[in-house]
């Protein structure tokens, strides 16, 4: 089972490793040994999630108030380059991929886990997108047009997805959604509705492998992460 998430950790982290000490974010160089940057990493996650994942990686409450004491401008700056980096390669996902159901549900849940000004990065473009192709696609409707330049692929993986959302956790988004689905039946494009949701077994088996998963990447559960190479 992979988490999306994980997949894009694993790999900024192995390209900063790799990089030994000379790894840029937006033409600025990353001036934190591995430790803090893969602590920045897992910034990706609700801020309510991080003291349970801290715990599981090893990483002691008096060894995050030291990096906050004295180093919390400059981490928090790099949290937030991090984040601008992961909203832009989890939309290109969106748009991009087709899921499974089983992996579609996988990808929304691991998108309600995300910190929340996180997930307004990724939501609001995409959201904006829907918009945009549901009103290309009323006016298809109106004006009884070809389809032909109208781009389906990318409605129904939106629609898919924030439907999907949806089922796991109800929001203002529904309304869009439930417009999409409208135009969508009239269109005949061969949406298919999930049919069936994650139960909280599930969610809580899914949260375990997401944590084992950034232990494998980052640290093992019974010790301390790797210590830093690098200074700032």
């Amino acid at each position: 089972m992979g988490f999306y998430t994980l997949e894009w950790i694993k790999g900024v982290f192995q390209k900063f490793v790799e990089s030994e000490g000379s790894f840029f974010l937006e033409e600025k160089e990353v001036g934190f040994g591995p430790q803090h940057f893969f602590l920045a990493l897992v910034h990706i996650y609700r801020k309510q999630d991080l003291p349970e994942i801290f715990k599981n990686l090893g990483v002691s409450l008096e060894e995050l108030e030291n990096l906050f004491n004295h180093q919390e401008f400059d981490f928090m700056y790099l949290v937030d380059l991090l984040r601008k980096e992961f909203s832009f390669w989890f939309r290109e996902v969106l748009l991009h991929r087709d899921f499974k159901e089983e992996n579609l549900l996988r990808i929304a849940w691991e998108f309600l886990l995300l910190e929340e000004q996180l997930r307004k990065q990724v939501q609001i473009p995409l959201l904006d997108r829907l918009k945009k192709l549901v009103l290309e696609a009323e006016e298809i409707l109106e004006k009884g047009s070809s389809l032909e330049g109208f781009n389906q692929k990318q409605f129904l993986r939106l629609l898919k997805f924030f439907d999907a959302v949806e089922t796991l956790e109800r929001s203002l988004t529904e309304r869009l959604v439930n417009r999409a689905k409208e135009v969508e039946q009239k269109l005949n494009l061969g949406f298919q509705g999930l049919t069936f949701s994650l139960s909280d077994e599930e969610k809580k088996a899914y949260h375990q492998k997401l944590i084992q998963g950034l232990i494998e990447i980052g640290g093992k559960s019974n010790g301390p992460l790797p210590k830093s190479k690098v200074n700032r």
